[in-house]
């Protein structure tokens, strides 16, 4: 038994998980749960804002601004719905709108990750407004940096030296006062050339930046992330990301990478459970938006975390079946102790009801004693009085010479009245000791044929008789000769009485013996 407990508190401290977190990070992701559960909230605001610009376009002639709107609305928020708005876009444009249209359709071909439908675009691209060239270079940027990510290798870095090469010519139409753009564009660049240190000083102007937007936030956050992930810091990769999490759901910005990458943190602290959970949204953000390359990151990771999470069910379940073999053996053991000590306890109770059956056996054998020897003295005494009394009377009376007297005398001596008497004494003893026999008795009985009394009568005939049988005395014979009846009267008396009653002679007399004394109902 000791080695079970033994075993049974080994197997609870191996089963409590292992916390890898710190206290700042677990009060981040519950604010990002917080933010999650409010996310409902903010699409419908989202559907509000989309919902009036429609209605607008609806009613408005020559609906560009407003399909642009709507485009800026669907973005980041579905490639499918912000494609079809820049045909809406292309369709209103005129001729000096349409670069602007094509940068739109660029980025929306980009996020979906079609590049070479992109780069077509941005290949034959040209204007002179300044505003499209920084939309124009960001873009493109971007795509060769996206596409050196993809490529790797050599093929790889002429992408991302191309894409330096593109940054570098934003700088001419960005200045200080375009600073959380500005700044994020200059960290983005060192961060190519594996500036690192720089990159983060940067990034860190970009954020605390005048008013930056929120999905510059957000990219900010997850660039600051990916450089601390690169050089080992994963507890500040996790605030970040998480901060860019939380600043993609209250934009409505499912174009994303930080869920993945905390999911994919969180596997490496060992938090497989809440690694699954976190890849799995990820993977829906990327299925709501048809980012396809996303989906496809997304997919590399999430078969090695559901195998993980598949491993550690089997081990939980594995550790259960432990758990519940342990538990078996407890309640076997609780119980055989159980069974045995009910046997021992029913001993005991079967010993102290015994006992106490006995006790009031002993009592009502002692009150019987006691009333039978209080009714033989009473009655011998009566007796000798009554005999003594006649001696006296006869003696005088012949002395005397009163024979008329005389003679008179055994008439004074009346049998019945001594017989009415001695039955009086026994009533009052039978009813002494079973005090409720009347009103058990009638109980035995139909309700319409009870047994009823005289006036000033304790116990008749019939119940007289019953009452000696509850005593124990069964022989016709005998209770005859106590109550100076005849054997066939005694007969009588008590087939008429069972006859009264719809139990058997069996269960009658069964019933009859259970009639309690004074001794059980004290």
């Amino acid at each position: 038994m000791k080695r079970t407990v033994t075993l049974l508190l080994v197997i609870l401290s191996c089963s409590q998980p292992v916390k890898s977190l710190n206290n700042n990070i677990d009060n981040e992701l519950q604010e990002l749960e917080s933010v999650l559960v409010s996310r409902p909230a903010i699409e419908v605001q989202k559907r509000v804002r989309i919902d009036s610009l429609n209605h607008l376009a609806a009613v408005t002639n020559g609906a560009y601004e407003i399909y642009r709107d709507l485009y800026e609305e669907y973005r980041s928020y579905n490639y499918d719905t912000a494609l079809i708005f820049v045909k809406f876009m292309e369709r209103e444009a005129t001729a000096e709108q349409m670069p602007e249209v094509q940068l739109c359709r660029a980025f929306v071909y980009l996020s979906g990750g079609l590049f070479k439908e992109a780069f077509d675009i941005l290949d034959k691209w040209h204007s002179t407004d300044s505003t499209l060239l920084i939309d124009y270079y960001i873009t493109r940027t971007r795509l060769m940096w996206d596409l050196a990510d993809h490529a790797g290798g050599e093929i790889g870095e002429a992408y991302n030296a191309e894409g330096l090469r593109l940054n570098r010519q934003l700088y001419t139409y960005l200045s200080p006062a375009d600073t959380a753009r500005y700044w994020y564009c200059l960290a983005v660049h060192d961060l190519r050339e594996a500036n690192y240190q720089r990159s983060i000083e940067r990034c860190l102007l970009s954020l605390s930046a005048t008013q930056p937007s929120v999905h510059y936030r957000a990219m900010t956050a997850s660039t600051l992330a990916y450089i601390y992930r690169l050089t080992g810091n994963n507890e500040a990769a996790l605030h970040y990301n998480i901060d860019a999490a939380i600043c993609d759901i209250r934009s409505s910005t499912y174009e994303t990478v930080a869920m993945r990458n905390i999911a994919e943190l969180l596997f490496e602290a060992g938090e497989t459970t809440e690694a699954d959970r976190y890849i799995h949204l990820a993977m829906q953000d990327a299925q709501r938006y048809h980012a396809r390359h996303r989906q496809v990151s997304i997919a590399q990771s999430l078969p090695i975390i559901e195998q993980q999470m598949l491993s550690r069910i089997q081990w939980q379940q594995q550790l259960a079946w432990g758990l519940l073999t342990v538990v078996a053996l407890l309640l076997v053991a609780g119980i055989v102790g159980i069974i045995v000590l009910s046997r021992k306890n029913k001993a005991v109770h079967n010993a102290r009801h015994t006992i106490d059956r006995m006790n009031r056996s002993l009592l009502e054998a002692n009150k019987l004693k006691e009333q039978m020897l209080s009714t033989l003295l009473v009655g011998q005494s009566q007796y000798l009085n009554a005999v003594a009394q006649y001696q006296q009377d006869v003696r005088q009376n012949a002395a005397n010479r009163r024979w008329s007297e005389l003679m008179s005398i055994p008439k004074r001596a009346d049998a019945r009245l001594q017989r009415t008497q001695l039955d009086r004494q026994l009533d009052t003893m039978l009813l002494n000791l079973y005090p409720t026999f009347v009103e058990d008795i009638n109980a035995l009985l139909r309700s319409a044929e009870p047994i009823v009394l005289k006036k000033d009568e304790l116990l008749n005939a019939q119940l007289r008789i019953f009452a000696l049988i509850r005593l124990g005395i069964t022989q016709n014979e005998v209770i005859a000769e106590i109550l100076d009846y005849s054997i066939n009267t005694v007969y009588s008396y008590k087939t008429r009485v069972i006859a009264q009653s719809d139990l058997s002679p069996e269960a009658f007399y069964a019933a009859l013996m259970q009639i309690p004394s004074f001794s059980k109902q004290t």
